[in-house]
């Protein structure tokens, strides 16, 4: 509020300002005062010698109070009024007594977590852990991770609010986590649960739901499926056709003109274009010709029946595309 610009036509002259803020259901919330400062002709900043002794006062209402304790507007519907007074307090018609603005502050956006996905099974005892950061952003907020095994005859839910935590890491500012080397193992066999939080000054801004997985390295193993060996396509062949029919892999050919290095490729689903396709491998490649696989089968992101297509970025900047239709075997 305090970056406000003040636009003066006149000759310089000191005042103070005075800006105050009410909410349509809370009524006022607070109002801030500044000392005197220099108002020049044309556009002016409120200087810092203003701002740093600018004096802010708290109505008493509960708006008021979160506030105060987290520097956080909550969602509402706020009105700005900013008044300018000549610094003795004498009348000038020169100097607008108030101008007013109106703002809504939105809700926070959901907290999705992303990864480990919700009643996955995952070999991964030190698994890595993502969500989406929350928004709108707040400056100084951080978020907390809790992690707890689910025991027999819990739901999830009941399992972060009552079991002791087998991960709690605080003070994270990126919505990322490496399984933290402090921490034991997670152990095969057992079922976990974990939420995310936002926190500021103690005081929750938003929250995830509690999403499940298993530590299961057995099953991985027994169900992974075989990919057959069986011919594979070139590429240049393909963009030809319409689409690429497929019961467990993309497998193709295609030749690298240029030095070793990873292949810049990219999947996306056409039936459903909001389906987060994860895991995709990384395919290192080498100079001449190449045997691609890119697993499908043994990836739960690839639902059969499903339309997707492959996006090939070659280093000179050329891009290939594919259409894949990946069919469930009868």
């Amino acid at each position: 509020m305090l970056n406000a610009r003040i636009l003066s036509p006149v000759q310089k002259r000191n005042v103070t300002l005075t800006i105050t803020v009410s909410e349509r259901k809370a009524g006022r919330v607070l109002t801030i005062k500044t000392p005197a400062f220099s108002l020049n002709p044309g556009n002016n900043i409120i200087p810092a010698t203003a701002v740093r002794p600018a004096k802010i006062q708290f109505s008493n209402n509960r708006m008021a109070n979160q506030i105060q304790q987290n520097g956080v507007f909550p969602e509402g519907d706020y009105e700005y009024c900013y008044t300018l007074s000549p610094e003795q307090g004498n009348y000038d018609p020169e100097v607008p007594a108030e101008q007013c603005f109106d703002a809504e502050v939105a809700p926070f956006s959901p907290l999705n977590l992303t990864e480990p996905d919700d009643k996955s099974k995952s070999c991964e005892r030190r698994p890595m852990f993502s969500w989406q950061p929350s928004f709108p952003s707040v400056p100084g907020a951080t978020y907390h991770l809790i992690l707890t095994e689910v025991k027999s005859g819990q739901n999830a839910v009941e399992a972060v609010n009552y079991n002791l935590p087998t991960v709690s890491q605080q003070g994270i500012v990126s919505p990322v986590l490496v399984y933290p080397n402090t921490y034991r193992e997670l152990e095969p066999g057992k079922k976990y649960a974990w939420q995310v939080s936002l926190y500021k000054n103690q005081t929750v801004l938003n929250r995830s739901e509690v999403w499940e997985f298993t530590v299961d390295c057995k099953d991985s193993v027994e169900k992974k499926v075989e990919i057959t060996n069986d011919g594979y396509r070139d590429i240049e062949d393909l963009l030809h056709g319409n689409y690429y029919v497929t019961y467990d892999a993309i497998k193709f050919l295609i030749v690298n003109s240029y030095g070793k290095h990873e292949l810049d490729y990219e999947i996306e689903c056409l039936t459903d274009p909001q389906l987060n396709l994860k895991h995709l491998p990384k395919i290192k490649i080498e100079h001449g010709k190449n045997k691609v696989i890119i697993d499908l089968i043994n990836n739960s992101s690839f639902k059969p029946d499903f339309h997707y297509i492959l996006r090939i970025k070659l280093p000179n900047g050329e891009t290939k595309s594919l259409r894949v239709l990946y069919k469930a075997k009868i």
